[in-house]
């Protein structure tokens, strides 16, 4: 039997990496074959899945301030970088209401054309940071030496000082920048943070978006077949990832892709499904978001288009079967069993034993 075992890390000692190897273990000691390819979201994960499906060669990337190191991935002459590290923290609002900045991005950019990295992909998450971009746009225009003021020409620089680089983002969230359901509304859920903060940096976000939004139109060959119908970049699905670095980076022509999806397809995840007979994938929580747009969603999705069955671990499950079916999921575990009321808790094991542990018992279960 061939086995494809396909996670991203399910918990926060345990990368993609450790999580498919445990998986994978039970089913090579049973005599299958097994293939590991470890996924991962864009905002976490993207340079060890790729450097475990295409090899490559990491570099440090030191960026001012005080999360000051990222890790840099060349494959040839494209560059895969996690913004992350770089975005960490609790920043406090300054006197426009902003939190933290932006520009470690675009000092990530800088490393990868210094490389001379041709394409960047670029993993770029949910954060505390909140500039609206402003920081990663600043920051270029000092490079390139321009002028950091929203118009036209200031565009026109910092487009053609990117101008030798192909910028894909790989975005672990679809929130736009601005709206009700947008990066900045959604800043009330970080703690330390609430409503009033949150208000705030919106307010002065929408003025600089707005700004920024005219300077785009002065720049913008509109198309006859699209018409005015694609959003404003500002409400674009994606554009609030990296506290805004994804609407900044839209702006200079980047493209902003689901991260999961863009993981999956740089390393080949329908392939390795076409070749499988059973795929196995793992995510921290099966839940409504890991089923529309998470990992095992388009694990399953993979593998609906050929008729494979799926299994997913959670180390919490909150889906029902059903949840699980629209997106080709067969079966559903959660790492430890819930224990019957009234009953002792056993004692916790550690999450590597409690996932081999698992392992098994979906060998047993599912070998043929």
């Amino acid at each position: 039997m061939h086995v494809l075992i396909a996670p991203e890390s399910i918990a926060p000692m345990l990368s993609a990496v450790d999580t498919a190897a445990a998986l994978a273990a039970p089913w090579r000691e049973a005599g299958h074959q097994v293939r590991e390819m470890p996924l991962g979201t864009g905002a976490t994960g993207l340079i060890d899945a790729v450097s475990a499906a295409k090899g490559g060669t990491t570099h440090p990337v030191a960026v001012r301030g005080p999360h000051a190191v990222a890790e840099m991935l060349l494959v040839e002459r494209t560059a895969f970088l996690e913004a992350g590290p770089v975005l960490a923290g609790a920043p406090q609002p300054d006197a426009h209401g902003l939190l933290g900045s932006t520009a470690p991005v675009a000092e990530l950019l800088l490393a990868a054309q210094q490389a001379g990295a041709t394409r960047m992909v670029l993993g770029l998450g949910a954060t505390a940071m909140h500039d609206g971009g402003a920081g990663v746009l600043s920051r270029l225009a000092e490079a390139f030496g321009c002028s950091a003021e929203p118009s036209a020409d200031t565009l026109t620089a910092l487009r053609n000082g990117v101008a030798g680089l192909q910028i894909d983002v790989a975005a672990g969230t679809d929130l736009p920048l601005l709206g009700l359901h947008g990066a900045g509304a959604a800043l009330a859920r970080y703690p330390g943070l609430d409503a009033t903060i949150a208000q705030r940096a919106e307010n002065r976000v929408g003025e600089q978006v707005s700004a920024w939004e005219r300077a785009d139109a002065g720049t913008v060959r509109h198309s006859l077949l699209t018409g005015d119908r694609a959003p404003r970049p500002g409400r674009a699905p994606h554009s609030g990832a990296g506290g805004g670095a994804g609407f900044a980076l839209a702006l200079l022509g980047a493209r902003l892709l689901p991260g999961t999806e863009l993981v999956a397809a740089e390393v080949g995840l329908a392939e390795a499904v076409a070749e499988a007979d059973l795929v196995i994938t793992a995510a921290p929580a099966l839940d409504g978001d890991a089923m529309h747009d998470g990992v095992p969603a388009v694990v399953g999705q993979s593998a609906m288009e050929v008729g494979l069955p799926v299994v997913a671990i959670g180390w919490e499950v909150h889906t029902s079967r059903r949840d699980g079916a629209r997106v080709g999921i067969s079966a559903t575990y959660p790492v430890i069993e819930a224990r019957m009321p009234g009953s002792q808790a056993p004692p916790s094991p550690d999450p590597l034993t409690a996932l081999r542990a698992r392992g098994v018992r979906i060998v047993k279960t599912w070998a043929q």
